[in-house]
C-alpha cells in the first residue's frame, strides 16, 4: 500500500467495522504522531533556570555572611525565577491539557473509516461523502522550499475528517483517496447533471447550461476553456484577454470531478 509508511499496526476494530460495512480491500492508511512533550527546548531553560539560582543562593549566602543582607542578591534570584517559571507553567500547561487522541483513517474500494484510541469507529461509504478537498500550498524564497498539506472530507452527515502534516504519507494517501472518490463520484454527479440539476462546487456551480458564480452566468458556448494553471482555476471566455473567473486550486472541493465534467460539456457544445 503505498500511502502506508513502515509498519503501521492496524486496530482490530478497523477491520472489523470495514468488512461488516462492506467498504472492501483497504488501499490506504495512515495515523497521527500526537506532539511529544518537547524536551529539547523546555530542558536547556531549566538547566539555565537552576543555575542561575544555584548562582543567585550562592551569593545570597555569602552575602548574609559578610553584610548581614542576603537581598543584595535579590535581582539574581528574580533573574533566576524567570525560566524556572517558564518550564513551571510550561510543565502544568502540558501535564493538565486535554490528550490528543490517536487517529487512523484509512480508505477502501468502496469508501472511507476513521478510527480513534478512544474507541470511535466511523464508516463512510463514497455515496455518504459530500466532498474531498485538497489544500497543498508551497512557500519558497527562491532557493529553498517548503509545503503544508491538508486534506479534507466532508461527510453527508455534517461530519469533517481532516489529515494533515502530522500524519506520515499524507501525499500518496490524498491523491490516492481523491482519485478513488473521484472515480466513483463522476458517474452520480453526471446522472445528476443529465437530469437537469445543478452540482455546486464551492462558489461556482454547473449544469448543462453554463456556469455559475454568485450572481454571475456564462453559457458553456462562450466558455473557451476550464483549466488549473499555477495553482490556479482558470475560466475562460472566448475572445478575452483576462479569464472571467479565477479560484485557487487549493480548497476546490472534488477539483478533479470539475474539471472533468466541465471538459465533457465543452466538447459537447464544441461537436
Amino acid at each position: 500500500m503505498s500511502s502506508e509508511r513502515g509498519v503501521v499496526q492496524v486496530p482490530h476494530a478497523l477491520r472489523v467495522t470495514a468488512r461488516e460495512h462492506g467498504l472492501g480491500a483497504r488501499k490506504g492508511l495512515v495515523r497521527n504522531e500526537p506532539k511529544r512533550f518537547p524536551w529539547g527546548a523546555v530542558l536547556p531553560v531549566g538547566v539555565l533556570g537552576v543555575f542561575l539560582g544555584w548562582l543567585a543562593v550562592s551569593y545570597a549566602i555569602e552575602d548574609q555572611r559578610e553584610q548581614g543582607a542576603w537581598y543584595f542578591s535579590l535581582p539574581l534570584l528574580v533573574l533566576a525565577a524567570i525560566p524556572l517559571g517558564f518550564v513551571g507553567f510550561f510543565l502544568s500547561a502540558w501535564l493538565f491539557r486535554p490528550r490528543p487522541p490517536q487517529i487512523w483513517v484509512a480508505w477502501y474500494e468502496h469508501g472511507v473509516l476513521r478510527h480513534t484510541d478512544r474507541g470511535e469507529t466511523k464508516p463512510y461509504t463514497w455515496d455518504e461523502i459530500a466532498a474531498v478537498t485538497r489544500q497543498d500550498i508551497r512557500v519558497t524564497n527562491g532557493i529553498t522550499g517548503a509545503g503544508t498539506h491538508r486534506l479534507t472530507i466532508e461527510t453527508e452527515h455534517g461530519d469533517e475528517i481532516v489529515v494533515g502534516d502530522e500524519f506520515d504519507g499524507i501525499v500518496p494517501f490524498a491523491e490516492g483517496l481523491c482519485d478513488a472518490f473521484s472515480r466513483a463520484r463522476l458517474p452520480r454527479d453526471a446522472a445528476r447533471l443529465e437530469a437537469g440539476e445543478r452540482i455546486g462546487f464551492g462558489v461556482v456551480g454547473i449544469d448543462l447550461s453554463g456556469i455559475t458564480q454568485g450572481g454571475r452566468r456564462i453559457p458553456w458556448q462562450e466558455v473557451e476553456r476550464v483549466d488549473v494553471r499555477q495553482g490556479v482555476v482558470e475560466i475562460r471566455r472566448r475572445g478575452d484577454r483576462t479569464p472571467w473567473t479565477t479560484l485557487p486550486a487549493p480548497g476546490f472541493p472534488n477539483l478533479a470531478v470539475f474539471l472533468t465534467l466541465a471538459d465533457a460539456l465543452l466538447r459537447h457544445h464544441e461537436a
